[in-house]
Formats: C-alpha cells, sequence, structure tokens
C-alpha cells in the first residue's frame, strides 16, 4: 500500500510539471509566483483539512518538527530558482536526484532506517535511471563545480531534512493532524518567499496582467500539485522514507510517457522533441528503474 502512494505522488507531480510548463511558456509567468499560488492553495487545504480534524494541541517540539517540515519545502525554491538563473535547465532539473541520496542517509543517521543490502542496490538503480530520464543528454558537465550545482545542493538537502521531519512528526501523531501543521509551515515559507528581495512586487505585477480565468486553470493545477504531497505524506506514514524518497525517482519515467501521450495527441500545445539516440537512453533507464523496482520489493 504504501509503494503505491509513493508511486503516485511522482505521477500526479508529472502532470503538473506539465502544466507549470505550459505557463511559464505561454503566459511567462514567474516560477516564484507560482510557487507562492502554490503556497496559497495548500494553506487553504490545511484549514480544509482543520475543519474535519478540528485543532488540536500536541506537544510542542512534534509541532515545531512539523511546522519546520514545511517551511523548508517552501524555502527550497529559494536556492533552486537562483540555479535556474545561473544555468540551463537540463543541467538542473537532474540535480534533484540529490535527494533521495541525501534522505537514504539522514534516514539512516537519524530514523535508524537500515534496509536490506538488495534494497540498497535496488535503490541505487532507481536514483541513477532516474537521472538517466532527467537529463537530454549524457553531459560531464552537468556535474562541473559551478554555482548552480553548489545552489541545488543546498535545494536537495533542504527537501531531504523536510522530508525527514516530517516523517518524524507523523510517527507521533495521526496523519491527518499533521497536516495542518506542515501547512502553516508552508503559509511562513511562502512570506519568506514574498519578502525575498522584490518577489512583493512581482506577484502583484503579474497578478494584475494574467487573464482572470486563467486563475482557475492555476488553482487546479496547484490542487493536484498538494494532492501529490499529501499523497507522499500519506506513503511515509506506512513506509520507509528512504524508500518514498527513492521511489519518487519515477517522476522522470512518468514525465516521459505523459510527454509522448501529449505530443500524440495534442501536438499543438507539447511536443517533445526525441531523437533515437535519446528515446534508446530513456528506454534503458525505464528497464533499470523495473530491475530496482523488482529489488526494492
Amino acid at each position: 500500500m504504501g509503494i503505491f502512494f509513493a508511486i503516485l505522488s511522482p505521477a500526479l507531480y508529472s502532470v503538473v510539471n506539465y502544466v507549470d510548463k505550459f505557463l511559464l511558456e505561454k503566459y511567462h509567468i514567474h516560477p516564484t509566483v507560482i510557487a507562492l499560488y502554490s503556497g496559497s492553495v495548500a494553506a487553504v487545504a490545511s484549514l480544509g483539512i482543520l475543519f474535519f480534524t478540528g485543532f488540536h494541541l500536541f506537544p510542542f517540539m512534534t509541532s515545531l518538527i512539523l511546522i519546520t517540515s514545511g517551511f523548508l519545502t517552501m524555502l527550497t525554491l529559494i536556492p533552486y530558482f537562483k540555479a535556474l538563473s545561473l544555468d540551463e535547465t537540463s543541467r538542473v532539473i537532474p540535480l534533484f536526484q540529490m535527494v533521495p541520496l541525501f534522505v537514504l542517509v539522514l534516514s539512516f543517521i537519524f530514523l535508524q532506517e537500515v534496509m536490506t543490502m538488495k534494497q540498497y542496490i535496488g535503490s541505487f538503480c532507481i536514483i541513477f535511471a532516474a537521472f538517466l530520464l532527467s537529463v537530454e543528454k549524457v553531459d560531464a558537465k552537468i556535474f562541473r563545480l559551478r554555482k548552480a550545482f553548489f545552489y541545488m545542493v543546498i535545494a536537495s538537502v533542504l527537501s531531504a531534512i523536510s522530508l525527514i521531519l516530517f516523517k518524524v512528526g507523523v510517527g507521533e501523531i495521526d496523519f491527518w493532524h499533521t497536516l495542518p501543521y506542515e501547512g502553516l509551515g508552508i503559509v511562513l515559507g511562502s512570506l519568506a518567499i514574498i519578502s525575498y528581495k522584490d518577489n512583493i512586487s512581482t506577484l502583484l505585477v503579474q497578478t494584475k496582467k494574467l487573464p482572470k480565468k486563467l486563475f482557475l486553470f492555476i488553482s487546479l493545477n496547484e490542487v493536484i500539485f498538494v494532492s501529490s504531497r499529501y499523497t507522499a505524506f500519506f506513503a511515509l506514514s506506512l513506509i520507509p522514507a528512504s524508500l518514498v524518497s527513492v521511489l519518487s525517482g519515477f517522476q522522470p519515467f512518468f514525465v516521459l510517457c505523459l510527454g509522448v501521450i501529449l505530443s500524440l495527441f495534442i501536438p499543438h500545445l507539447i511536443k517533445e522533441l526525441l531523437s533515437k539516440e535519446t528515446i534508446l537512453l530513456k528506454v534503458f533507464a525505464s528497464v533499470i528503474i523495473l530491475i530496482g523496482i523488482y529489488l526494492i520489493s
């Protein structure tokens, strides 16, 4: 059950990837603005859950851990966007595959999560395959020690710590009661991003320029994003954080499959240009993922 939800999360998030890409290219929405809209939807979702579960006070440390988890999730966007501003997207996105590696280490140190050697081999198969699926071509320049690389290391570490903290929190209290606290962290993180440089003016200017009907589309996309997050969180309540993080490596696979489908049926909106060499690389990586899943399960 936990593995199913851990794989469902990146499947949902792959839809968000393409919608974000469409919004960025067609309407030139600043990535930070999309992130802030996402934070707003997460806040509303947390209030909705709070309405049904009621407010419950928990030990201060547990509450602080969950709030910090949400805060770090949003804070991850600052070094991520900085990396995007310094380097090509095709060289930045694959570096997010460092997150499962950091989670494996942190979960071993702080959660005492230990897998079998077979599962560790399967995990590294999936991480390696996810990296191959993320890159447009295998290029040693991806690992060149440049500013963007170090920003992505920071982003990956923050993301990994966020996952570990939520795993700690969800181990202390009921799953549904963790979400409002994590949502509060998202709100605080959003406020931190708004206060960073001129982000608030960027948000106001772009909000005025966007067509009003577009906000419904954006809201639906962010609902899918929040659903993806909650699905991953539910998986964290069932299986080790290391496995949840490793299985997030399915996202590039789903992105690839969805890209092919969209290119076939709505090529006027989405058109993925895949060379023969790239397709062979993606197929090879997909086979490695299947091998990794077999070893883990």
